[in-house]
């Protein structure tokens, strides 16, 4: 290859030949880069393979043995517990704040109130009895409608016209 690189440069200026030596160095560098880094990237896919195979077999093991201990006679059924309700628990609950209201020349500001004791929080469901799809809730009247959109438009235009921005 280095006779055929001499014979290509032979008819060129000793600074030009220099250039094209350079140059064809840096081609060779940077087929060379682009085969180590995809030779990297080869290896880091298997190892991230291999690892993915070891956790799956990691799983596959466990279910087996849960299996395995649910279809032995010393199963008890349990009931459910959720890992959400006692990560909630393990929060500290946070504090809700009232929105401050300005009237004519009085201002009015509530004090921060507790969410409600973990005893008044519902633990069942409750199923409605009629056989509908839709809360009862949305049901109304046309005019009780009309009537809720009118007062929501008023208060939205009376926002609008004391300067506040509408939400």
């Amino acid at each position: 290859d280095s006779g055929n690189i001499k014979a290509g440069l032979e008819h060129l200026t000793p600074a030009e030949q220099a250039k094209a030596r350079l140059q064809l160095v840096l081609e060779a560098a940077a087929k060379a880069d682009e085969a180590l880094k995809a030779k990297e990237r080869s290896e880091e896919e298997a190892k991230k393979r291999k690892e993915e195979e070891q956790a799956t077999l990691v799983e596959q093991v466990k279910r087996v043995k849960e299996i395995e201990a649910i279809e032995s006679d010393s199963f008890v059924p349990q009931a459910f517990r959720s890992s959400k309700e006692i990560k909630k628990a393990a929060e500290p609950p946070e504090l809700r704040y009232e929105p401050v209201t300005v009237g004519t020349g009085t201002v009015e500001a509530s004090a921060p109130e507790k969410e409600a004791a973990p005893a008044n929080i519902p633990t069942a469901i409750k199923y409605q009895d009629d056989n509908s799809l839709a809360h009862p809730n949305l049901f109304i009247e046309k005019e009780e409608a009309e009537e809720k959109w009118f007062q929501r438009l008023m208060a939205l235009r009376q926002e609008r016209l004391m300067g506040s921005p509408v939400a």
